[in-house]
């Protein structure tokens, strides 16, 4: 299992999301629903980039 941040932003505010998934595809996929899943309670637009890998063993 990997961590995976990812940088959240909107035109005001900035911040980090820790994912753990097995791949960064799988992790990507669990941003893009969060992103959009805030997205619409904050009724803003929400962009998200990868930002940082940690493996766990």
């Amino acid at each position: 299992m990997t961590i995976y941040r990812f940088l959240f932003e909107t035109a005001t505010r900035k911040w980090v999301e820790i994912i753990k998934a097995p791949s960064m595809f799988e992790a990507a996929k669990q941003a893009k629903q969060l992103a959009s899943a805030r997205s619409k309670s904050m009724s803003t637009p929400i962009s998200f980039s990868f930002h940082h890998a940690v493996s766990l063993k």
